[in-house]
């Protein structure tokens, strides 16, 4: 999110407020719509500082897209900035960063309950009977999947961003990304965090601005976005014994994704006037090969996130201003789906 702020400040751009109560925009009810098998969901975080997030569905059998499905199964819409959803054994968690909520939902997208988060949540990763979430004030939340409630916080680095689950570590990005603008600066940190204790047990040193963080294979791979100037995003691998390395086969890396043993994810290099280049690129973890570009239609979209969605890598494409796309690629390059979404989508689930 502050990649897009810094943008949309720099390029003095005006968003509106739209909100997400206008009834023409609720769905009708998909035929259905009571069953969530096979079924991919796509949370659009919508207009920063706005309350129109909302939330796609998209049956993967029939191809129907239903719009705002969270506020048709409740009545009510998400709010004020989605940032990350996950699901975790028979339930959905959504973070909404501007209301700083935690939407626990059915794999329907009912509501369950509603937990207001004492920090703004960010991102959402789960292991056991835990999910976990990154709050932007320096801390992380452990939520018991059989209370709902939060039952522990353990503080890290400054503005963490993305987490990762790996060999009974929790791996968290510290971007320091409020702080851009300051003496201070971006932050240089990923915490790790021993599950069985929940205590912070390292603090690893990375490149500058950290915000990505997946674990693949025996190592976690991070991408720091730099400071959009003259430092690039770069990707780092960290070895088990906590041992820090630029990934030389493919050093720049701004989104990514792990799937069947690759990354796959894009660079996006941008000028003084906030031009931009965009590389898809994909790394083989054991083979350490890399394919460019990885998606072999001859369409390449403008690319905003990727993350996996079950089998699927996904691609969501934004412009910041129009609903946006969602696209389903096989592990191949080739496309599957192509899901029309909300605005600014950032993130798809697959409900099989």
């Amino acid at each position: 999110m502050k990649r897009i702020v810094e943008k949309l400040i720099l390029l003095g751009l005006v968003v509106g407020f739209t909100a997400c109560n206008n009834e023409n925009d609720v769905p009708d009810a998909p035929s259905g719509s009571d069953s969530s098998a096979n079924v991919c969901y796509v949370l659009n975080s919508g207009d920063w500082q706005s309350s129109n997030s909302s939330l796609t569905r998209y049956d993967l059998s029939t191809g129907v897209t239903a719009p705002n499905y969270f506020e048709f199964q409740n009545g009510r819409c998400l709010g004020n900035t989605a940032n990350d959803m996950l699901v975790h054994g028979s339930k959905m968690y959504i973070a909404v960063s501007g209301e700083s909520t935690i939407e626990i939902t059915s794999l329907n997208a009912k509501s369950i309950k509603q937990i207001k988060c004492a920090g703004q949540p960010r991102y959402l990763a789960a292991s056991g009977d835990k999910v976990y979430v990154t709050y932007y004030d320096g801390n992380v939340a452990r939520i018991d999947t059989a209370s709902l409630e939060v039952d522990a916080m353990v503080e890290v680095g400054r503005n963490p961003e993305q987490l990762a689950v790996h060999h009974g570590n929790l791996y968290v990005a510290n971007s320091g990304g409020m702080d851009y603008n300051t003496e201070v600066g971006y932050d240089n940190t990923v915490s790790v965090i021993d599950i069985a204790t929940f205590s912070q047990v390292a603090k690893v040193e990375v490149a500058c601005n950290p915000a990505v963080v997946v674990a693949a294979g025996n190592e976690v791979y991070v991408a720091s976005y730099g400071n959009y100037k003259n430092v690039p995003s770069t990707l780092q691998r960290i070895s088990p014994d906590g041992g820090v390395s630029v990934v030389e086969e493919c050093s720049n890396m701004t989104e990514f994704c792990y799937n069947a043993g690759s990354l796959y994810g894009f660079f996006s290099e941008y000028d003084e006037n906030w031009n931009s280049t965009i590389t898809y690129l994909s790394y083989g973890v054991v083979d350490k090969t890399v394919d460019s570009p990885w998606i072999k239609e001859a369409f390449l979209p403008t690319p905003y996130k990727v993350c996996a969605a079950g089998e699927y890598v996904c691609v969501t494409s934004s412009d910041y201003i129009n609903d946006g796309d969602t696209y389903l690629y096989d592990t191949d390059g080739m496309l599957v789906h192509t899901i029309p979404s909300g605005l600014n989508p950032v993130k798809a689930v697959i409900v099989e």
